[in-house]
């Protein structure tokens, strides 16, 4: 069996079900796998910003680097490699715990995306299918709440995860394009999958910052 079904199978519907076993609603069920999740991969998560906590402190060293090297790119590889070194800071290292996360993320947005899951919901009844505002979490958002909500989080989560830059810097002009690109794309997405999408992009962005305020003390 591929491993996104196998993982779809064995652990995210199983989740979803007991969910809805304690709450009688798979929009709280939905949210209950988000945090079981997030809480398992924590340690992940962690790693992930400590990285990305070191790059934020080199950031003006790398700046100046780009400055005076900026004609020669070779000797720029060569002084950033050693700046890392000095530092015992590897870029890379924030990229390993994404990768490993990655399959979980697949795993539960073919879930939530798959017939099995729409005729678990359609099949629970109304009660169990409705979520605040949203009348079925197999269909789109009418309203656009829950796109605006993914716009906002994907926001925040690139303002918690990604380097301090100037106002000329390309990546603010990344900052203000992407929210909205997640806007369109989430338009056409069932609500469940939104719902999951936005409350885990949440709780990302806290964890990190809460992260960053325990190192900044310690």
């Amino acid at each position: 069996m591929h491993p996104i079904l196998y993982l779809e199978t064995h652990m995210m519907i199983p989740i979803l079900q007991f969910g809805y076993s304690l709450t009688g609603n798979y929009g709280w069920s939905i949210i209950l796998l988000t945090l079981i999740l997030k809480l398992l991969l924590f340690p992940l998560t962690i790693k992930q910003t400590q990285s990305m906590a070191g790059m934020k402190t080199l950031q003006p060293l790398i700046k100046e680097l780009q400055e005076r090297y900026k004609d020669n790119p070779q000797m720029l590889q060569v002084k950033m490699m050693e700046l890392y070194k000095e530092h015992k800071i590897n870029p890379l290292s924030g990229c390993l715990p994404t990768l490993i996360q990655l399959p979980f993320f697949i795993a539960i947005f073919v879930t939530l995306s798959s017939e099995h899951f729409k005729a678990l919901v359609v099949t629970a009844g109304v009660k169990a299918n409705s979520f605040f505002w949203i009348h079925s979490l197999a269909k789109p958002d009418a309203l656009m709440i829950l796109p605006a909500l993914v716009a906002l989080s994907t926001y925040y989560s690139q303002k918690t995860m990604s380097p301090a830059t100037g106002k000329d810097d390309p990546m603010m002009k990344m900052f203000t394009f992407m929210p909205v690109m997640m806007f369109f794309i989430a338009m056409s997405m069932p609500c469940g999958v939104l719902l999951y999408w936005a409350v885990s992009q949440f709780v990302t962005a806290g964890q990190q910052m809460l992260l960053l305020k325990v190192s900044k003390k310690s």
